[in-house]
């Protein structure tokens, strides 16, 4: 009797003590790697829109459709892609096409010149702007507004109204502004365009609001075609701009690809070096600690709070990672899981969809790839 009544006690503290203890948590079901300091990148690499390797121009859906050397793109808020095709036409052929998420192209607005760079509006997510370098003789530069069924309307450049024309270096009313081969653009939360004005070596400030240009930072004084420096506005001084991105936060990040370096720039104007010059291959390392050469086109991607980074003109692909960490994308013939190409040529443009996943413009394959990537 003595004994069933001590297990039975001994049951009831068990019990009592069993209750007070918390259950332990779930274990979390397996979902998508991460970066880290000890992970490699591997990929998936797949061609969902483009006929590798062959220059055309072809309306369609997936490697049905053909584009001709597209240089730049660009990705609304429903993950249709924006793409510039045959950039260099002079005589109004310079295109963009439109791909949606189920890969079928289009043919999106026509007519344009020399069109170098396009951006999505963030305050709706679906208007475009694109910017017109004047590159060649009797090209003009300038600003258009692209309106969600594609109709262009030109919001500066053309003929000066004060004479000549629209190229030169003119801050002040935006029809009477003026660039110097605008090569890049990129548009706040605000509504403020930014144009990576290439031969005046300046980040120039578009209110459209109010009908202003202004210069951020940089800006050629003297006749010398490069320069670097750090600073704030004018004080700072840049090589080469060609691409733009924005992160949350307003700062925009610049390849300065003369000066072998990336540039970040407040909303302020205040620019900074965020990686710096590296000769040959920099190994995974801290941002601090590391280094680019030829840095050639960027891309923030909001999902993942990385910025990735085109170098070597094209040649290769970089990360930094959301824990502040340069990575190398090191893509060989064995992650093409399509067999589609085996040569990754040169990437011309990037963008990130609304669920993080990466697609890869390459201008001499004329096509798109999408990478997978997982971290092992």
């Amino acid at each position: 009797m003595k004994t069933s009544l001590l297990r039975a006690s001994l049951l009831a503290t068990l019990m009592v003590a069993l209750q007070a203890c918390p259950a332990p948590d779930p274990v979390p079901a397996p979902g998508p790697s991460t970066p880290g300091k000890n992970k490699v990148p591997t990929f998936a690499i797949t061609t969902p829109v483009g006929f590798t390797g062959k220059a055309g121009f072809v309306d369609g859906k997936g490697t049905q459709a053909q584009f001709s050397y597209p240089c730049q793109m660009t990705i609304d808020k429903n993950d249709n892609l924006y793409v510039i095709d045959q950039r260099y036409s002079y005589q109004g052929g310079s295109v963009i096409r439109k791909v949606d998420p189920a890969g079928n192209v289009t043919t999106f607005a026509k007519g344009l010149f020399s069109v170098t760079d396009l951006c999505v509006d963030p305050r709706d997510g679906v208007t475009l702007y694109a910017i017109e370098s004047g590159d060649a003789n009797g090209v003009l530069n300038g600003i258009f507004r692209i309106s969600p069924g594609g109709q262009v309307t030109r919001l500066s450049g053309g003929a000066d109204p004060e004479g000549g024309y629209s190229w030169g270096y003119r801050d002040g009313p935006l029809d009477k502004a003026k660039f110097n081969q605008p090569m890049g653009i990129a548009m706040n939360k605000a509504g403020l365009l930014y144009i990576a004005d290439g031969l005046n070596h300046a980040i120039r400030q578009v209110n459209l609001a109010k009908g202003t240009v202004t210069t951020l930072a940089g800006g050629r004084a003297t006749d010398k075609v490069c320069d670097y420096k750090d600073g704030k506005g004018t004080e700072a001084k840049f090589c080469t701009t060609e691409d733009l991105t924005l992160d949350e936060a307003g700062n925009l990040y610049l390849p300065d690809w003369g000066n072998h370096s990336v540039r970040m720039i407040t909303p302020s104007g205040t620019v900074s070096t965020y990686l710096g010059l590296s000769t040959g291959y920099t190994p995974n390392g801290p941002r601090s600690k590391s280094g680019i050469y030829q840095p050639y086109r960027l891309e923030y991607d909001p999902v993942n709070k990385q910025l990735f980074v085109v170098v070597d003109t094209g040649g290769g692909l970089k990360v930094v990672a959301a824990d502040d960490y340069l990575y190398n994308f090191r893509v060989t013939s064995t992650d093409f899981a399509d067999k589609s190409t085996q040569v990754r040529r040169s990437i011309a443009s990037l963008a990130v969809t609304s669920n993080g996943e990466l697609y890869v413009l390459d201008k001499y394959n004329h096509c798109i790839y999408k990478y997978a990537i997982s971290w092992q």
